[in-house]
Protein backbone atom coordinates (compact mmCIF):
# COMPACT_ATOMS: atom_id res chain seq x y z
CA UNK A 1 0.00 0.00 0.00
CA UNK A 2 2.81 2.45 1.03
CA UNK A 3 5.05 1.54 -2.02
CA UNK A 4 2.04 1.93 -4.27
CA UNK A 5 1.11 5.46 -2.38
CA UNK A 6 5.07 6.55 -3.15
CA UNK A 7 4.36 5.30 -7.08
CA UNK A 8 1.39 7.57 -7.57
CA UNK A 9 2.93 10.46 -6.31
CA UNK A 10 4.83 10.36 -9.46
CA UNK A 11 1.70 11.27 -11.55
CA UNK A 12 0.96 14.52 -9.29
CA UNK A 13 4.56 15.66 -10.88
CA UNK A 14 3.20 17.92 -13.24
CA UNK A 15 0.22 19.31 -11.14
CA UNK A 16 2.79 20.43 -8.21
CA UNK A 17 5.27 21.82 -10.58
CA UNK A 18 1.89 23.92 -11.73
CA UNK A 19 0.87 25.16 -8.31
CA UNK A 20 4.23 27.86 -7.43
CA UNK A 21 6.39 28.05 -4.97
CA UNK A 22 4.21 27.17 -2.42
CA UNK A 23 4.47 23.67 -3.17
CA UNK A 24 6.55 20.96 -1.96
CA UNK A 25 9.07 19.08 -3.63
CA UNK A 26 8.26 15.75 -4.74
CA UNK A 27 9.40 12.60 -3.11
CA UNK A 28 9.92 9.01 -5.05
CA UNK A 29 11.47 6.37 -3.49
CA UNK A 30 12.89 8.96 -0.81
CA UNK A 31 14.52 11.21 -3.73
CA UNK A 32 13.30 14.78 -3.25
CA UNK A 33 12.81 16.18 -6.48
CA UNK A 34 12.45 19.82 -6.68
CA UNK A 35 8.77 21.41 -8.08
CA UNK A 36 11.12 24.33 -10.07
CA UNK A 37 15.00 25.05 -11.01
CA UNK A 38 16.59 27.29 -12.54
CA UNK A 39 18.57 26.88 -15.34
CA UNK A 40 20.75 29.36 -17.37
CA UNK A 41 18.38 32.12 -15.83
CA UNK A 42 14.91 30.62 -16.93
CA UNK A 43 13.11 29.05 -14.39
CA UNK A 44 12.17 25.65 -15.80
CA UNK A 45 9.27 23.42 -14.21
CA UNK A 46 8.86 19.88 -13.28
CA UNK A 47 6.86 18.32 -16.22
CA UNK A 48 6.40 14.78 -14.68
CA UNK A 49 8.61 12.00 -12.46
CA UNK A 50 8.88 8.38 -12.49
CA UNK A 51 11.03 5.18 -11.91
CA UNK A 52 12.94 3.82 -14.13
CA UNK A 53 12.15 -0.09 -13.05
CA UNK A 54 14.50 -2.95 -14.35
CA UNK A 55 13.01 -6.78 -14.41
CA UNK A 56 14.96 -9.30 -13.93
CA UNK A 57 13.17 -12.26 -11.98
CA UNK A 58 11.87 -9.34 -9.27
CA UNK A 59 11.70 -6.05 -10.16
CA UNK A 60 13.66 -2.90 -8.80
CA UNK A 61 14.22 1.12 -9.53
CA UNK A 62 16.91 2.09 -11.07
CA UNK A 63 16.98 5.83 -10.95
CA UNK A 64 14.35 8.32 -10.68
CA UNK A 65 14.09 10.09 -13.70
CA UNK A 66 12.59 13.53 -13.41
CA UNK A 67 11.98 16.13 -16.88
CA UNK A 68 12.42 20.10 -16.34
CA UNK A 69 10.63 22.60 -19.18
CA UNK A 70 10.04 26.14 -19.74
CA UNK A 71 6.39 25.14 -20.71
CA UNK A 72 5.20 21.97 -19.12
CA UNK A 73 3.34 19.28 -21.82
CA UNK A 74 1.83 16.24 -21.60
CA UNK A 75 2.73 15.56 -25.16
CA UNK A 76 5.66 13.54 -26.18
CA UNK A 77 6.17 16.10 -29.50
CA UNK A 78 5.38 19.09 -27.53
CA UNK A 79 8.48 18.50 -24.73
CA UNK A 80 10.72 17.30 -27.94
CA UNK A 81 10.03 20.68 -30.10
CA UNK A 82 10.54 22.96 -26.93
CA UNK A 83 13.07 25.57 -28.25
CA UNK A 84 14.05 26.86 -24.66
CA UNK A 85 16.45 24.76 -21.97
CA UNK A 86 15.52 21.86 -20.23
CA UNK A 87 17.04 19.28 -18.19
CA UNK A 88 16.61 15.30 -17.73
CA UNK A 89 17.58 14.53 -13.92
CA UNK A 90 18.73 11.48 -12.95
CA UNK A 91 18.98 10.48 -9.28
CA UNK A 92 20.52 6.71 -8.96
CA UNK A 93 19.06 4.30 -6.18
CA UNK A 94 21.58 1.81 -6.99
CA UNK A 95 25.06 0.93 -8.31
CA UNK A 96 25.01 0.91 -12.39
CA UNK A 97 28.64 -0.58 -13.84
CA UNK A 98 30.11 1.06 -16.43
CA UNK A 99 29.19 -1.77 -19.20
CA UNK A 100 25.69 -1.67 -18.24
CA UNK A 101 25.35 1.78 -18.79
CA UNK A 102 27.04 2.38 -22.08
CA UNK A 103 25.04 -0.51 -23.38
CA UNK A 104 22.08 1.14 -21.99
CA UNK A 105 22.83 4.81 -23.71
CA UNK A 106 23.75 2.34 -26.99
CA UNK A 107 20.39 0.88 -26.65
CA UNK A 108 18.44 3.73 -25.93
CA UNK A 109 19.68 5.95 -28.84
CA UNK A 110 19.29 3.00 -31.42
CA UNK A 111 15.88 2.40 -30.52
CA UNK A 112 14.17 6.02 -30.19
CA UNK A 113 16.46 7.45 -33.66
CA UNK A 114 16.38 6.54 -37.23
CA UNK A 115 19.36 5.46 -39.05
CA UNK A 116 20.17 8.70 -40.80
CA UNK A 117 20.00 10.73 -37.22
CA UNK A 118 22.29 7.95 -35.73
CA UNK A 119 24.35 8.35 -38.95
CA UNK A 120 24.57 12.01 -38.48
CA UNK A 121 25.52 12.06 -34.42
CA UNK A 122 27.56 8.84 -34.84
CA UNK A 123 30.93 10.87 -33.51
CA UNK A 124 28.52 13.08 -30.86
CA UNK A 125 26.44 9.68 -29.54
CA UNK A 126 30.00 7.74 -29.14
CA UNK A 127 31.72 10.47 -27.44
CA UNK A 128 28.77 10.91 -25.23
CA UNK A 129 28.40 7.24 -24.33
CA UNK A 130 32.42 7.21 -23.93
CA UNK A 131 31.97 9.80 -20.71
CA UNK A 132 30.04 7.15 -18.06
CA UNK A 133 31.63 5.68 -15.50
CA UNK A 134 30.13 3.45 -12.58
CA UNK A 135 27.82 5.41 -11.05
CA UNK A 136 26.08 4.52 -7.53
CA UNK A 137 23.64 4.92 -5.21
CA UNK A 138 22.73 8.39 -4.42
CA UNK A 139 24.66 9.66 -7.62
CA UNK A 140 23.05 12.98 -9.41
CA UNK A 141 23.04 12.94 -13.09
CA UNK A 142 21.53 16.52 -14.83
CA UNK A 143 21.42 16.50 -18.65
CA UNK A 144 21.41 20.17 -19.53
CA UNK A 145 20.33 21.88 -22.32
CA UNK A 146 20.28 25.33 -23.18
CA UNK A 147 20.09 26.24 -26.71
CA UNK A 148 23.43 28.71 -26.93
CA UNK A 149 25.31 26.30 -25.33
CA UNK A 150 23.74 22.49 -26.01
CA UNK A 151 23.95 19.87 -23.66
CA UNK A 152 25.87 19.69 -20.69
CA UNK A 153 26.47 16.63 -18.61
CA UNK A 154 27.29 17.03 -14.91
CA UNK A 155 27.52 14.16 -12.49
CA UNK A 156 27.17 15.50 -8.53
CA UNK A 157 27.80 18.74 -9.49
CA UNK A 158 30.97 18.03 -12.00
CA UNK A 159 30.99 18.69 -15.60
CA UNK A 160 32.09 15.35 -17.91
CA UNK A 161 30.53 16.68 -21.14
CA UNK A 162 29.47 19.12 -23.04
CA UNK A 163 27.50 18.31 -26.88
CA UNK A 164 26.61 21.19 -28.78
CA UNK A 165 23.77 21.20 -31.24
CA UNK A 166 19.75 20.85 -31.02
CA UNK A 167 19.86 17.62 -33.25
CA UNK A 168 22.22 15.46 -29.97
CA UNK A 169 19.89 17.10 -27.72
CA UNK A 170 16.98 15.91 -29.25
CA UNK A 171 18.03 12.69 -30.21
CA UNK A 172 18.86 12.04 -26.64
CA UNK A 173 15.99 13.39 -25.33
CA UNK A 174 13.86 10.80 -27.25
CA UNK A 175 15.73 7.92 -25.46
CA UNK A 176 12.61 9.12 -22.34
CA UNK A 177 10.48 10.25 -25.19
CA UNK A 178 10.88 8.28 -28.20
CA UNK A 179 8.81 5.26 -29.10
CA UNK A 180 10.43 2.49 -27.38
CA UNK A 181 11.50 4.75 -23.85
CA UNK A 182 13.38 2.39 -21.10
CA UNK A 183 10.03 1.92 -19.68
CA UNK A 184 6.19 3.09 -21.08
CA UNK A 185 5.52 3.57 -17.41
CA UNK A 186 8.83 6.27 -17.15
CA UNK A 187 7.96 8.30 -20.15
CA UNK A 188 4.21 8.47 -19.02
CA UNK A 189 5.16 10.27 -15.65
CA UNK A 190 8.01 12.15 -17.32
CA UNK A 191 5.05 13.77 -19.43
CA UNK A 192 3.09 14.23 -16.13
CA UNK A 193 0.45 11.60 -16.83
Amino acid sequence: MIRRHITNLATVGFLLAALGPAAHALTIHSVKVPQTITLHKVRLRLNGAGVRNYTLIFSFGVYVGALYLEHPTHQAGRALAEKGPDRVAMYFLRSVSRSELRSAWREGFRRNNSNSVQTRLAHEIASFIAVWKPLHDHDRVFLDYVPSHGTTVSLNGAVIGHFPGQRFHEALLRIWLGPRPPTHDLKRRMLGR
